[in-house]
């Protein structure tokens, strides 16, 4: 299993110019996450000829098509980890506090009135970013709006 914040490692590589990190120790950090995928790999270890849970089993086209739509909170996150990249955010402590309390007041709540009690955090940050890039001029309003109250101060 790799390291969820491999990538953050990427883009500070990229623009600190690999800064405190040699080429050494990269590859040993590679060959790391080599030993420890193929360590982890079902495949290779089960020898029996029961097909393990992770191993893929023939199935009626049935079994997987249900009759009835499925609802938000049965289909499950929108996205895998997998797709995610992490990156940093820079915000003031009280601004980041207001957002995790939102989060746990007003979306969590929400998201449980539809029945979702599986939300992801992965899930509500990327909705976030969406809501700026549907509206950056408003962003860029809340950007002046700070710049205009810190010059009055």
């Amino acid at each position: 299993m790799s390291n969820p914040f491999d990538d953050l490692k990427e883009d500070d590589a990229e623009s600190t110019g690999s800064e405190g990190e040699t080429e050494n120790e990269s590859t040993t950090v590679s060959a790391e996450t080599a030993d420890e995928s193929s360590a982890e790999d079902p495949s290779t270890s089960n020898t029996s000829d029961e097909p393990s849970p992770n191993q893929s089993v023939d199935r009626d086209e049935s079994d997987e098509q249900p009759d009835t739509a499925l609802t938000p909170a049965e289909i499950g996150p929108a996205f895998e980890y997998s797709e995610v990249q992490q990156k940093p955010f820079y915000a003031r402590t009280e601004t980041v506090n207001e957002f995790e309390n939102k989060i746990r007041t007003t979306i969590v709540p929400t998201l449980a009135e539809a029945e979702i009690l599986d939300e992801e955090t992965r899930e509500i940050h990327d909705a976030v970013l969406r809501l700026a890039n549907e509206e950056p001029e408003r962003v860029a309003e809340l950007v002046l709006e700070e710049r205009r109250q810190s010059a009055n101060q």
